[in-house]
């Protein structure tokens, strides 16, 4: 039974029908069309993307004991790989099977339930097929000698084989198992402002449309409490406004308002 991680319990408040006033229909209808010049003329601009800043800690922390395989002797089945150089690991071979105990080093015991195998990140629960896994395709191997817990699950140690493109290696995931995807983080878009810093780009032709001028999550004020920042404005005329909010180093937050007005040069 699949259970959903997602609630269910949705808010039972019912939002009124919203009517839009006449009065702002010719505004409405000119920051449209603001829009969509925009869209025309900057959407190689407006669709940019950084690259996410990649994270190579594992979701357990740092392992207690850590194995690159290319720095011992390449052994042919992972039992032999098991048994010589991973102390922290006992292998057990019973009727039903191979099985796996970790080292409970901070009591100076040995777990006498199944610890969590991993591959990839991915669960494996029949230890009989990773000890069939080649072990020319695991790249390193961690190992976590203490209980670790997870939600309402407690796992007694944690062996996570990495594979060196993190694909599986071609390991036969079982037919009865379910894949779920869930949508990660989204990219962090990149947010234009156009820059005249040029004659070339003083002298462009280019409609801005922009209502929106300058957005930026990562203000570092100095010692004074002050910085310094330039943006243009665009093609737009009329009254701008500045909403500027902070926190400082005691966790105290800050918000403030402003306006200025941006005029035709004939004005």
């Amino acid at each position: 039974k699949l259970l959903n991680p997602y609630s269910s319990d949705y808010n039972r408040y019912s939002l009124s029908t919203f009517h839009l006033k006449e009065a702002l229909k010719n505004q409405l209808i000119s920051r449209s069309i603001a829009m969509q010049v925009q869209d025309v003329y900057y959407e190689e601009y407006t669709t940019r993307f950084r690259n996410p800043i990649l994270d190579s800690i594992a979701f357990y922390g740092k392992p207690d004991e850590t194995y690159l395989l290319d720095d011992y002797t390449r052994f042919p089945v992972m039992e032999e790989v098991m048994r010589e150089y991973v102390p922290g690991v006992m292998v057990r071979k019973n009727k039903d099977g191979f099985h796996f105990r970790v080292l409970d080093k901070i009591n100076s015991l040995v777990f006498q339930e199944e610890p969590l195998v991993m591959l990839d990140g991915m669960p494996i629960f029949d230890i009989d097929k990773i000890m069939e896994f080649e072990p020319s395709k695991i790249k390193k191997l961690d190992v976590l000698t203490r209980k670790y817990y997870v939600g309402q699950f407690t796992f007694p140690g944690v062996i996570s084989y990495t594979t060196y493109q993190g694909d599986l290696g071609g390991f036969m995931i079982d037919p009865r198992s379910i894949s779920i995807d869930y949508d990660g983080l989204q990219l962090h878009r990149e947010f234009f402002s156009p820059q005249y810093e040029t004659q070339q780009q003083s002298s462009s032709r280019l409609p801005d449309q922009r209502n929106l001028l300058f957005w930026s999550p990562n203000i570092v004020v100095n010692q004074e409490g002050k910085q310094q920042i330039e943006f243009y404005t665009s093609d737009l005329t009329g009254e701008y406004f500045i909403v500027v909010e902070g926190m400082g180093e005691d966790g105290s937050a800050g918000y403030t308002t402003h306006s200025f007005t941006v005029k035709n040069y004939s004005n």
